[in-house]
């Protein structure tokens, strides 16, 4: 099936659905490997939040008529070795680059939504514009646990 819209868009698109679903595989477990408790619960809500951003995403394909790729060997590997870093009390790159996929996610779906409106799919546009604010707060949120 072809796609109506510009394959740079469909790429990027594609390329955020498998950079959520590499987020919620590091959010699940560097929260199993989190001694601070409020941490804890944070990075298991984000993990838990995952589906329900996945599932926009594949909205927003779908309407589009765009087929992406799910799976990344490369954010398999990094979910795990990064995983693997916190449980040897090594979290801080994690958690680093946690805050820098969500405030790039948060650009990029704002860019989404942008492009979105000015092409006419609005429901699309408004879906991205939501995920745009909530990748903005978990950023914000997130940013507060980790070292400057």
């Amino acid at each position: 099936m072809s796609s109506p819209v510009d394959p740079r868009f469909a790429c990027e698109l594609g390329r955020s659905l498998r950079d959520e679903i590499g987020a919620r595989s590091l959010y699940r477990r560097l929260a199993a490997a989190a001694r601070d408790e409020e941490l804890a619960r944070l990075l298991a809500a984000f993990a838990e939040q995952g589906p329900a951003i996945e599932d926009s995403l594949r909205r927003v394909a779908h309407g589009l008529a765009v087929r992406a790729r799910e799976w990344s060997p490369s954010r398999w590997v990094s979910a795990r070795v990064l995983g693997l870093a916190a449980r040897a009390g090594i979290r801080d790159p994690g958690l680093r680059l946690g805050v820098e996929s969500e405030e790039a996610l948060a650009r990029r779906y704002a860019g989404f939504a942008d492009w979105l409106a000015r092409t006419g799919r609005e429901h699309e546009a408004r879906i991205c514009g939501e995920l745009s604010g909530a990748k903005s707060r978990r950023a914000r949120a997130l940013r507060a646990w980790v070292p400057r």
